[in-house]
């Protein structure tokens, strides 16, 4: 059977963690449009504008999480966004 690979993913305000853990994929809203992100993705970082960052994780079930600004930074198998 295949085993997909998954990313790492920590979704945080200033104060307080959103969601940790490991997903499929996670879509955000980058200045130049929507963004899917998932296991190994070239490295980047980016400024996030006003919508929705969209998570489906290891089980399947989706989940999403409003922004109005953040950034995100991937790196080694890692997402950090930054709401």
């Amino acid at each position: 059977m295949f085993e997909q690979k998954l990313l790492q993913l920590t979704i945080a305000r200033v104060d307080e963690p959103v969601f940790v853990g490991s997903v499929r994929s996670v879509s955000v809203p980058g200045v130049d449009g929507m963004m899917e992100l998932m296991a190994d993705h070239t490295p980047l970082v980016s400024n996030l504008t006003s919508g929705e960052i969209r998570v489906q994780t290891e089980d399947g079930a989706s989940h999403t999480y409003p922004v109005t600004m953040g950034t995100l930074e991937v790196a080694h198998n890692h997402a950090t966004i930054l709401i």
